[in-house]
């Protein structure tokens, strides 16, 4: 049992391991994903490039988040608004990666090529070569490559079956709880009530890290927020 002198347990989140990370939220919830990817580049030098559809990437959340500046400008973003636009900044990355590159991040990847202006099996081969490439750049570089889907279903399964790892967040009534194979959240700073999964509960969990976060090495600074796209 803890005693009242003790410090707060630091609450727990999932390392991102090299190799692709499928993330499974229930109800397509934002706040997960934000939290794990600012853990990650908080814990991690080198930059982070966001391709993003949907507008999974958004700014004030990110930046609330982040609490250090550094931190924000590490994580690049591009904005793909057609599947041909996704497929092109998928290849660009297999270009633009290299050895400093700490994380990449593809929300919804099933989403973008599910267009109805593609033919009938054309989505799906996209999105296999979208993920071979992927796959390649996480060999090539031991690199964590972090997605999720924008639904579970046969479309969207290459995905599942490409994923090195799978990482579901479960709602529970103390707040989200992470499943990997490696992982399982324990500890979460209760306090007083039911902690909820809204930006609230997330700035505090990393506000809660933040000790992990000064010992960590921070790598060079890059430029810019937002690589491409509209905030």
């Amino acid at each position: 049992m803890q005693s009242t002198t003790d410090p707060p347990p630091i609450p727990e989140l999932p390392a991102l391991e090299p190799g692709l990370q499928l993330l499974e939220t229930p109800e397509q919830l934002l706040g997960p994903l934000h939290a794990l990817v600012v853990d990650h580049v908080s814990l991690n030098s080198g930059p982070a490039y966001w391709v993003d559809t949907h507008g999974h990437a958004r700014t004030n959340p990110l930046a609330q988040l982040a609490l250090d500046r550094r931190v924000r400008e590490r994580i690049q973003v591009a904005r793909a608004f057609t599947p041909f636009q996704h497929t092109a900044l998928v290849e660009t990355l297999t270009a633009t990666v290299d050895s400093n590159t700490s994380l990449l991040v593809l929300p919804a990847l099933d989403g973008i090529y599910r267009h109805d202006s593609l033919r009938a099996t054309e989505g799906t081969e996209m999105l296999v070569r979208a993920l071979a490439m992927l796959a390649g750049v996480a060999r090539k570089y031991d690199l964590p490559i972090l997605v999720t889907r924008s639904q579970k279903d046969e479309f969207s399964e290459p995905i599942k079956t490409a994923a090195t790892e799978i990482i579901e967040c479960e709602q529970t009534q103390f707040g989200p709880r992470f499943v990997a194979d490696s992982f399982e959240t324990l500890v979460y700073p209760v306090g007083g009530g039911h902690l909820q999964t809204t930006l609230a509960f997330w700035e505090r969990i990393l506000q809660a890290r933040q000790p992990l976060y000064e010992t960590a090495q921070t790598g060079p600074q890059t430029p810019g927020v937002i690589a491409n796209g509209s905030n």
